[in-house]
């Protein structure tokens, strides 16, 4: 748990009209749990900020707590605004209260955010494996089994690293879809070779075409094929540039609705077949 941060110095003015009827709490007593809340980037405080300079107790929603141990209320939904009204220099805000273990303060936090947009896929998996929801246990685990961390945040291009995987709607959609198999396959192989040494070999546009290309082949995952010597022997990049140039030569013509991803898998696919010939079984001879 970590405090809600109180701006020391003077606050700042603002003009917060009448004061609702309800339950108040002290913001002091507030707390934020990392295990399933956001961090407070650049963006979020900009953000907090921003509802500060234009607070009005009318337009100020109850901030959605529940109890938790040494007396204090963690917060499932409200953290911008119990900020933006401590930086306004109030020292209670109006709360709805529910009593809730930790796995259903995550799960709510989750159900009450998901369709905000300030919350990032990265903070709804942080949240749903806070609440162990299987979906997103099953889609760590895929990537742990490849060697791989799914990763609950973003980060500077500069600071990620091989084997970090950032595409949690590919991979979410690829588990949903029967390929947890053929999804470690491909990062297993991808993590073993030459080219998987390098944090933009994890990107989103190369593992979209790559993972449809391998996901497409389950035949792959049974014969538990090593795909480590095709990711250094097959040019991934050029595919992806020969698929864009492709899907640029026919846009000027007048095409439409056609996605390098697409024609990148295509390519990637081709030549897997050509290193992993699929193995079809013999007729049994008649007795």
């Amino acid at each position: 748990m970590r405090a809600v941060e109180i701006p020391k110095g003077k606050p700042l003015a603002c003009e917060p009209g009448p004061a609702p009827m309800l339950q108040w709490l002290k913001v002091a007593d507030l707390a934020v749990d990392d295990a399933y809340q956001r961090d407070l980037a650049r963006g979020n405080w900009t953000a907090i900020r921003r509802i500060a300079s234009q607070f009005k107790w009318s337009r100020f929603s109850p901030v959605f707590v529940a109890p938790v141990e040494g007396g204090k209320y963690a917060i499932i939904d409200g953290q911008h605004r119990a900020h933006a009204a401590a930086l306004c220099g109030f020292d209670e805000v109006p709360c709805q209260i529910v009593q809730m273990t930790q796995a259903e303060q995550a799960a709510s936090f989750a159900a009450v955010n998901g369709l905000v947009t300030q919350v990032t896929a990265w903070n709804i998996l942080k949240a749903a494996l806070a609440a162990g929801e299987k979906w997103a246990l099953d889609c760590a685990q895929v990537c742990r089994d490849a060697d791989c961390k799914l990763m609950t945040r973003n980060g500077s291009t500069d600071a990620k690293l091989p084997g970090e995987i950032y595409a949690i709607a590919l991979i979410r959609q690829g588990v949903a879809s029967g390929h947890g198999d053929s999804i470690t396959l491909a990062l297993s192989g991808l993590r073993r070779s030459q080219f998987g040494k390098d944090s933009i070999a994890y990107t989103n546009e190369v593992l979209r075409s790559l993972l449809m290309a391998v996901c497409d082949r389950p035949w792959l995952a049974k014969q538990n094929a090593d795909l480590a010597p095709f990711m250094d022997e097959f040019d991934i990049y050029a595919a992806l540039d020969r698929a864009a140039e492709f899907v640029k030569v026919k846009r000027r013509a007048g095409a439409q609705g056609i996605s390098r991803f697409d024609l990148a898998a295509a390519d990637i696919g081709e030549g897997l077949d050509k290193a992993f010939p699929q193995r079809v079984a013999l007729p049994k001879r008649a007795a």
